[in-house]
């Protein structure tokens, strides 16, 4: 882990503006927060407090609409022949969200539960 090398602004607005610019710049981007902070020579604890001082005061959007992203399922019990192909073909899906986006252990057998999963991000 790497110490903070970018100066940051003393002045009150200065220092709102320069945390903005780079929580702006960092949810745009492709890195997440901690190596944005490396790259750009944040402290990551001032970028997550930032981050959240920044949001506090944002107000919703207007035009605000919940939304929800789950996906039903239904749950039915398989019979003899599919729950022993079920012990065959399992598998374990490691999804690790938001931010540094992992999904790991895909194989024939849950490609469409990936596929539906990562529709609905």
């Amino acid at each position: 882990m790497s110490r903070p090398t970018t100066q940051v602004p003393k002045n009150r607005s200065d220092k709102r503006q320069f945390w903005q610019h780079h929580v702006r710049q960092q949810a745009r981007g492709k890195l997440t927060q901690r190596h944005y902070c490396e790259r750009h020579g944040l402290g990551y604890a001032s970028f997550v407090r930032w981050r959240g001082l920044l949001r506090q005061r944002q107000p919703p959007p207007v035009n605000a609409v919940a939304v929800s992203s789950f996906i039903p399922v239904q749950v039915e019990r398989p019979n003899e022949p599919a729950r022993d192909a079920i012990r065959r073909e399992a598998t374990c899906i490691d999804l690790a969200l938001p931010g540094g986006m992992r999904i790991e252990g895909i194989t024939s057998a849950n490609v469409d539960l990936v596929a539906a999963l990562v529709s609905r991000l």
